[in-house]
């Protein structure tokens, strides 16, 4: 299981505002804050936790992070989510047979160029009620 996710970005304040703005379809929480890092967990208080960590050196465009939703309406509210907070290069909400029948998701990255994609299927779904 993994514990926790810590991505450096060179700006804090965007990845919070990315991320605030997803912790209701993602299904997480913000934590309190330290200097220098924000940090999320899921509602439930269980981990794995997602922190950002304000690194001015960070080279960016290195990761994708994947979530797992029980649905596309929370595919489909990420989407908005991303699009609304200015997040870069959406693709999506749409369905990508390529990956699997019924696997419906949404595409974006972040100001430094970190890859996200929320998504839903029947395997991802399996593991969230899980």
């Amino acid at each position: 299981m993994i514990h926790h996710v810590d991505i450096h970005v060179r700006e804090l304040r965007s990845a919070k505002a990315l991320f605030d703005a997803l912790s209701g379809p993602l299904g997480f929480r913000h934590v309190p804050d330290d200097a220098g890092f924000v940090g999320y967990e899921p509602s439930d208080g269980s981990r794995p936790r997602i922190g950002f960590t304000q690194d001015g050196e960070a080279s960016g465009g290195t990761m994708q992070l994947a979530f797992g939703v029980a649905d596309r309406a929370h595919v489909d509210a990420a989407a908005g989510a991303a699009r609304n907070t200015g997040a870069r290069k959406i693709d999506g909400p749409s369905l990508h047979p390529e990956y699997g029948d019924d696997y419906y998701a949404v595409f974006f990255e972040d100001d430094d160029g970190n890859r996200y994609e929320v998504l839903t299927h029947p395997q991802a779904i399996r593991q969230v009620d899980a």
